[in-house]
């Protein structure tokens, strides 16, 4: 009995060690992007790119509006200030980043960004 206390104990520590590591650098895939918030809902941020062209074409369900350059963006840590008018962002990777799968009209292009403060 006390041979699987201490395995218990030791399987405890390892994913406690293993598990919850925080990984303070983010990898960023592009950056220097300016961007503004067309659309947003619960379910999406709808961005459009204006200094770059990648994203897609989107029309927005709700008012049939078409803009091109759109991404459907996660802001892992979103920043302490309001996103108003134009920002600056990075496009970066963040695998554990959470989705909401709620039914939508977002731009087909997904992903995670780091506001910049100018």
């Amino acid at each position: 009995m006390q041979s699987t206390s201490v395995l218990l104990s030791a399987t405890c520590l390892f994913i406690l060690f293993c598990g919850c590591r925080k990984d303070d650098h983010t990898l960023v895939l592009q950056k220097g992007l300016k961007g503004k918030i067309i659309y947003a809902s619960c379910a999406t941020i709808a961005v459009q790119v204006l200094n770059r062209n990648i994203g897609s074409d989107w029309t927005n369900c709700h008012d049939q509006q078409t803009y091109q350059n759109m991404i459907d963006v996660v802001i892992p840590e979103p920043p302490a200030w309001p996103v108003e008018g134009e920002f600056s962002f990075d496009i970066i990777a963040d695998e554990s980043r959470a989705k909401c799968y709620m039914a939508d009209c977002g731009p087909s292009v997904s992903v995670a960004i780091a506001i910049i403060q100018d």
